[in-house]
Protein backbone atom coordinates (compact mmCIF):
# COMPACT_ATOMS: atom_id res chain seq x y z
CA UNK A 1 0.00 0.00 0.00
CA UNK A 2 2.38 2.46 1.03
CA UNK A 3 4.32 1.97 -2.73
CA UNK A 4 0.96 2.92 -3.81
CA UNK A 5 0.92 5.74 -2.16
CA UNK A 6 4.24 6.95 -2.98
CA UNK A 7 3.45 6.33 -7.02
CA UNK A 8 0.32 8.88 -6.31
CA UNK A 9 2.35 11.38 -4.63
CA UNK A 10 4.67 11.25 -7.28
CA UNK A 11 1.99 11.40 -9.51
CA UNK A 12 0.05 14.31 -7.80
CA UNK A 13 3.64 16.28 -7.54
CA UNK A 14 4.31 16.20 -11.36
CA UNK A 15 0.54 17.15 -12.19
CA UNK A 16 0.80 20.45 -9.48
CA UNK A 17 4.30 20.89 -11.18
CA UNK A 18 3.22 20.93 -14.51
CA UNK A 19 0.07 22.76 -13.75
CA UNK A 20 2.26 25.63 -12.39
CA UNK A 21 4.89 26.13 -14.48
CA UNK A 22 2.79 27.60 -17.82
CA UNK A 23 4.77 29.51 -19.75
CA UNK A 24 3.59 33.42 -20.31
CA UNK A 25 3.03 34.39 -23.50
CA UNK A 26 6.23 35.66 -25.35
CA UNK A 27 6.51 39.15 -25.99
CA UNK A 28 7.47 40.43 -29.63
CA UNK A 29 10.42 42.40 -28.46
CA UNK A 30 11.14 43.19 -32.69
CA UNK A 31 10.09 46.34 -33.28
CA UNK A 32 6.77 46.30 -36.13
CA UNK A 33 8.02 46.82 -39.41
CA UNK A 34 5.54 47.84 -41.57
CA UNK A 35 1.47 47.33 -41.78
CA UNK A 36 -0.73 46.34 -43.86
CA UNK A 37 -2.46 49.96 -45.30
CA UNK A 38 0.55 52.05 -43.99
CA UNK A 39 -2.08 55.33 -45.18
CA UNK A 40 -4.93 54.03 -43.96
CA UNK A 41 -6.59 57.56 -42.93
CA UNK A 42 -6.03 59.73 -46.09
CA UNK A 43 -9.22 59.42 -48.36
CA UNK A 44 -7.23 58.73 -51.32
CA UNK A 45 -5.76 55.75 -49.69
CA UNK A 46 -8.96 54.56 -49.09
CA UNK A 47 -10.21 55.42 -52.81
CA UNK A 48 -7.40 53.20 -54.06
CA UNK A 49 -8.22 50.34 -51.91
CA UNK A 50 -12.24 51.01 -53.10
CA UNK A 51 -10.76 50.80 -56.61
CA UNK A 52 -8.34 47.82 -56.08
CA UNK A 53 -11.15 45.72 -54.87
CA UNK A 54 -13.69 47.01 -57.18
CA UNK A 55 -11.07 46.10 -60.14
CA UNK A 56 -10.52 42.67 -58.26
CA UNK A 57 -14.58 41.99 -58.38
CA UNK A 58 -14.58 42.97 -62.40
CA UNK A 59 -11.46 40.76 -63.14
CA UNK A 60 -13.38 37.57 -61.50
CA UNK A 61 -16.07 38.58 -63.55
CA UNK A 62 -14.17 38.39 -66.31
CA UNK A 63 -12.79 35.41 -66.06
CA UNK A 64 -15.81 33.99 -66.09
CA UNK A 65 -17.04 35.26 -69.34
CA UNK A 66 -19.10 38.20 -68.03
CA UNK A 67 -19.70 41.62 -68.75
CA UNK A 68 -18.62 43.51 -65.50
CA UNK A 69 -18.52 47.70 -64.72
CA UNK A 70 -16.88 49.60 -62.46
CA UNK A 71 -18.34 51.38 -59.78
CA UNK A 72 -16.29 53.99 -58.71
CA UNK A 73 -16.07 57.23 -60.07
CA UNK A 74 -12.32 57.87 -60.95
CA UNK A 75 -12.85 61.36 -61.23
CA UNK A 76 -12.63 61.35 -57.16
CA UNK A 77 -8.66 60.93 -57.59
CA UNK A 78 -8.23 64.73 -58.28
CA UNK A 79 -11.12 65.37 -54.83
CA UNK A 80 -9.78 62.68 -52.78
CA UNK A 81 -7.72 64.54 -49.70
CA UNK A 82 -4.28 62.82 -50.21
CA UNK A 83 -1.76 61.34 -47.64
CA UNK A 84 0.95 63.79 -49.44
CA UNK A 85 -0.61 66.54 -51.43
CA UNK A 86 3.11 67.34 -52.82
CA UNK A 87 2.39 63.99 -54.72
CA UNK A 88 -0.52 64.84 -56.64
CA UNK A 89 -0.17 68.58 -57.23
CA UNK A 90 2.00 67.31 -60.32
CA UNK A 91 1.45 67.52 -63.78
CA UNK A 92 2.28 64.34 -64.11
CA UNK A 93 -0.13 62.79 -61.84
CA UNK A 94 -3.02 64.66 -63.13
CA UNK A 95 -1.49 63.00 -66.78
CA UNK A 96 -2.08 59.77 -65.01
CA UNK A 97 -5.25 60.28 -63.98
CA UNK A 98 -6.34 61.44 -67.25
CA UNK A 99 -4.58 58.38 -69.04
CA UNK A 100 -6.99 56.42 -66.48
CA UNK A 101 -9.83 58.13 -67.29
CA UNK A 102 -9.38 58.04 -70.93
CA UNK A 103 -8.83 53.69 -70.03
CA UNK A 104 -11.66 53.70 -67.64
CA UNK A 105 -14.18 55.47 -70.74
CA UNK A 106 -12.62 52.92 -73.07
CA UNK A 107 -13.29 49.76 -70.25
CA UNK A 108 -16.80 50.92 -70.39
CA UNK A 109 -17.38 50.83 -74.34
CA UNK A 110 -15.58 48.09 -74.99
CA UNK A 111 -17.39 45.33 -77.09
CA UNK A 112 -17.55 42.03 -75.26
CA UNK A 113 -14.44 40.91 -77.61
CA UNK A 114 -12.60 43.29 -76.30
CA UNK A 115 -13.34 43.47 -72.57
CA UNK A 116 -10.40 41.63 -71.45
CA UNK A 117 -7.80 43.40 -73.62
CA UNK A 118 -8.92 46.95 -72.11
CA UNK A 119 -9.53 45.45 -68.51
CA UNK A 120 -5.31 45.02 -68.52
CA UNK A 121 -4.81 48.31 -70.21
CA UNK A 122 -6.85 50.00 -67.27
CA UNK A 123 -4.82 48.13 -64.89
CA UNK A 124 -1.49 48.82 -66.65
CA UNK A 125 -2.64 52.40 -66.69
CA UNK A 126 -2.66 52.33 -62.46
CA UNK A 127 0.41 50.17 -62.29
CA UNK A 128 2.01 53.34 -64.64
CA UNK A 129 0.82 56.10 -62.58
CA UNK A 130 2.22 54.12 -59.42
CA UNK A 131 5.79 53.41 -60.61
CA UNK A 132 6.26 57.01 -60.97
CA UNK A 133 4.20 58.64 -57.72
CA UNK A 134 3.29 55.75 -54.92
CA UNK A 135 5.39 52.60 -55.96
CA UNK A 136 4.14 50.97 -52.41
CA UNK A 137 0.92 48.98 -54.25
CA UNK A 138 2.74 47.78 -57.19
CA UNK A 139 3.30 44.48 -55.78
CA UNK A 140 -1.15 44.30 -55.35
CA UNK A 141 -1.79 45.76 -58.66
CA UNK A 142 0.08 43.16 -60.75
CA UNK A 143 -2.22 40.82 -58.96
CA UNK A 144 -5.02 42.83 -60.60
CA UNK A 145 -3.70 41.20 -64.66
CA UNK A 146 -6.19 38.86 -66.15
CA UNK A 147 -3.88 35.42 -66.26
CA UNK A 148 -4.87 34.83 -69.52
CA UNK A 149 -3.59 37.73 -71.18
Amino acid sequence: MSKQLLIFGAFLILLFAFACSTEEPKVNESPKTGTMFPNEDSELAILMRFMYDDMERVKKEIEKGRRASIEFDPEEMFTAEPTDSAQVSTDHYKAFGKSFIAAYNAFHQAKTKDLARQYDVLVQSCMTCHQSVCPGPMRRIENLYLASN
